[in-house]
């Protein structure tokens, strides 16, 4: 099984929302709540204060709590991509996936049941996500974690030389 998965740069994301947008318009605006979120958050203390922007979605763990959680087995795990999914029509609109999940992925939907991100499952894996294609910063990257984990490590050797901030690598494999 190959795990796929994000690898996020806040030090490239300028908060312009696109991936939100680009999210919403490939899954033809039926989302009722937001699958990706661009969230400000504020670093350091006053008087040196910035704001960071950190865009989420699921993560799609390896290990999935929210897939553990749900008592209908409506989320499941695609054994060839790594990819989690709700199947609405299993969910009954428990939240115990929501409350499981350690980033809050899952949300009610208007219809009463979970949605989340999907990792734009009507993509073929070789293409980029829609969030992706979109990020005009190339803040936001998907592929196998293997190939992901070069940027992580280039990062934090950065920060090492330079004391800078990585990025962050999502939705990786546990072994």
């Amino acid at each position: 099984m190959s795990q796929y998965g994000f690898y996020f740069d806040k030090e490239k994301c300028v908060g312009c929302r696109a991936c939100e947008i680009a999210c919403q318009i490939w899954n033809g605006s039926v989302q009722t709540v937001k699958w990706r979120n661009v969230a400000m958050t504020i670093e350091g203390s006053y008087p040196d204060v910035s704001n960071v922007n950190v865009s989420m979605a699921c993560m799609h763990c390896a290990d999935a709590p929210c897939k553990k959680a749900c008592p209908r087995q409506a989320i499941t795990k695609d054994e060839e991509t790594g990819r989690v999914t709700v199947n609405r029509e299993l969910c009954v609109g428990c939240m115990l996936c929501l409350w499981a999940c350690p980033f809050g992925a899952p949300q009610l939907g208007i219809h009463g049941r979970m949605e989340k991100c999907t990792f734009c499952e009507d993509r073929p894996m070789g293409i980029k996500r829609a969030c992706e294609e979109i990020c005009p910063t190339q803040a936001i990257v998907t592929g196998k974690i293997e190939d992901l984990a070069k940027y992580s490590k280039q990062n934090i050797s950065g920060r090492l030389l330079h004391d800078e901030s990585p990025g962050v690598l999502l939705g990786h494999e546990e072994n």
